[in-house]
């Protein structure tokens, strides 16, 4: 039986995996074609390392620049290292472990750490979905993206 833990870091590693696939198809685009698509490419990273910092209890992080593909592509493999490490790294104790992450914007709410991680993966497949739609329109579909997918290409090792 799969624990938390392990489970959190298969939706990290399908996190990372379908960023990557989004990416890949990216790559036979064109750079105003990457302008239409960029702005959702930066809000995904942006909450990736949103959420990275809170977990690590690091200051708030610095919004993604993204001016052109390659740029985005560096900076996605920076932030799925980063993630990569927490998975790793992960205990139960952290995947239980509950803070008020929102307290700068007014909100006396707690989440657990897992379940942010649940809500950075369902954040990506929404956002992910959007890019795959967009990039099949343009002829440059990434493939399916559905998370059984992931566990078929990865031979079920998360990370």
């Amino acid at each position: 039986m799969t624990t938390l833990v392990e489970h959190a870091r298969s939706l990290i590693g399908c996190t990372i995996w379908g960023d990557e696939r989004i990416l890949a198809a990216a790559r036979g685009i064109s750079d105003e074609q990457y302008q239409q698509i960029r702005p959702v490419l930066g809000h995904m990273l942006g909450t990736q390392r949103y959420w990275h910092a809170n977990w690590m209890g690091d200051a708030e992080p610095v919004e993604p620049e993204l001016p052109t593909l390659e740029r985005a592509v560096a900076e996605y493999a920076a932030s799925h290292e980063a993630m990569r490490a927490f998975g790793a790294a992960l205990t139960q104790d952290e995947w239980e472990s509950s803070e008020q992450w929102w307290l700068k914007w007014g909100y006396d709410q707690r989440m657990p750490v897992g379940e942010s991680i649940t809500q950075v993966f369902h954040h990506g497949v929404q956002h992910r979905s959007e890019l795959a739609a967009r990039l099949s329109a343009l002829g440059h579909s990434p493939g399916d993206l559905d998370y059984i997918r992931f566990l078929a290409a990865t031979d079920g090792v998360p990370l």
